[in-house]
């Protein structure tokens, strides 16, 4: 008798342990301290964990500290188009979750999944949400000329009297397309280009990323002597920061974009540090140029890197008036741009606005060669909207990198 109740409670007490739901498995995910307060490290890197198919219901969840409420992750399907959100998407058939998400407050983030008795991480993604490729879109030279109209008021993005710039990123922001510009700050324009600068930015949506270019675009050392390299570089940067708010992933510079792609020992020291990726430029195509820039230990950013893979100013300046539709130039467009997203590369793209009309370049009219239509609108129409493709700005192409190589992922036990 005494051995049977032995048993009988030994089996209470096993099927209350059963009854008992698992843990949420709960991921502490930290970055370094010194890069997160310079950089923020916002935008959302995708963390990959298996979790397995019976589970497939769970919710994520992310705070920043213990104590903080937990945040639910809004899920995406397979039918959803998105770029640089923080959310969780499923794969069922290979029981893998992607889980993108940035650092907020402080350089930690903890990860939590409710509802899914196991959650084991795998990876961080090479691109966010675990794309094919990726499209780096950028443009130099806002501020440089008052010929491209900077701050002129706003008649439209076909419209010659309007900011060359704005009509650009108009253009941009109709495909779903964010872009990086180059900006000088101590050319054209006024108050007016500072006021349509912020404006831009009031928008909220992500679109752009202001990015240095110098304050007067010098091309050597000599024109850099003038005002000298801290005053350029570091100048427009701190002007840059002083006069915009609401800057995309927080209120940081990432990206030192070089005029005429020149550069020199002085200005490599100048940078060091101060940008997590600086952009290099020539007028031709690059073939090799599709891949992520090196970390360069010796100045500590990325780069100098992320040449266009195809010279889209080539392509455009080629014809009569600039960037008028011409069929093989928009073939030759498509097909450079499908090569690298065929291999799972990275295509990096630019283009100079200010040597361009508007009523050409953005011609939005059904296209007749050599008439009238744009061979850039309807190249950005074909590369647009594709969910196996990541489409991101420099410099936030190279905070994802930098968290992607330095985040460490660790399980919270307990």
């Amino acid at each position: 008798m005494h051995r049977t109740s032995i048993v009988f409670f030994c089996l209470l007490i096993l099927a209350a342990t059963e009854s008992i739901p698992a843990a949420n498995p709960t991921f502490r995910i930290s970055i370094d301290a010194e890069m997160w307060r310079r950089f923020g490290c916002r935008y959302p890197a995708t963390y990959v964990f298996h979790v397995p198919g019976g589970s497939r219901e769970f919710k994520a969840s992310r705070r920043d500290a213990s104590g903080d409420p937990w945040t639910p992750l809004d899920r995406k399907g397979p039918n959803d188009l998105f770029n640089g959100q923080e959310c969780v998407r499923y794969d069922a058939e290979a029981e893998k979750a992607y889980v993108s998400v940035g650092f907020r407050s402080t350089p930690t983030i903890l990860l939590e999944f409710s509802g899914a008795g196991q959650a084991e991480f795998v990876e961080i993604a090479r691109y966010y949400d675990g794309r094919k490729a990726a499209y780096s879109l950028s443009l130099d030279n806002w501020g440089f000329r008052a010929t491209a109209n900077p701050g002129a008021p706003w008649q439209g993005a076909e419209d010659d009297r309007s900011d060359k710039y704005q009509a650009a990123l108009a253009v941009c922001r109709s495909q779903g397309l964010p872009v990086s510009i180059a900006i000088n700050t101590r050319s054209a324009g006024a108050e007016s280009f500072w006021q349509t600068l912020q404006a831009e930015l009031d928008r909220g949506d992500r679109s752009w990323e202001p990015a240095v270019h110098a304050e007067t675009h010098p091309c050597s050392a000599a024109a850099y002597a003038v005002r000298g390299y801290r005053s350029e570089i570091l100048g427009c940067r701190d002007e840059l920061l002083a006069r915009l708010k609401n800057i995309p992933w927080g209120q940081h510079i990432f990206e030192h974009i070089l005029t005429c792609g020149y550069q020199d020992a002085p200005l490599l020291a100048t940078s060091a540090g101060q940008f997590l990726f600086v952009r290099g430029y020539n007028s031709h195509d690059n073939p090799k140029s599709v891949d992520y820039a090196s970390w360069n230990a010796e100045h500590g950013f990325y780069g100098v890197g992320g040449l266009s893979y195809k010279a889209y100013d080539a392509v455009f300046q080629g014809r009569k008036p600039a960037g008028r539709y011409w069929r093989e130039d928009v073939e030759a467009l498509d097909a450079a741009f499908q090569r690298v997203i065929d291999a799972g590369q990275i295509f990096y793209a630019m283009w100079h606005p200010d040597r361009y009309q508007n009523s050409v370049i953005h011609d939005s009219r059904p296209p007749i060669e050599a008439v009238q239509g744009s061979s850039l609108v309807q190249h950005l129409a074909h590369i647009a909207g594709r969910k196996d493709v990541w489409y991101v700005a420099n410099g936030w192409l190279y905070c994802y990198r930098y968290v992607a190589q330095h985040a460490r992922v660790v399980r919270e036990e307990g």
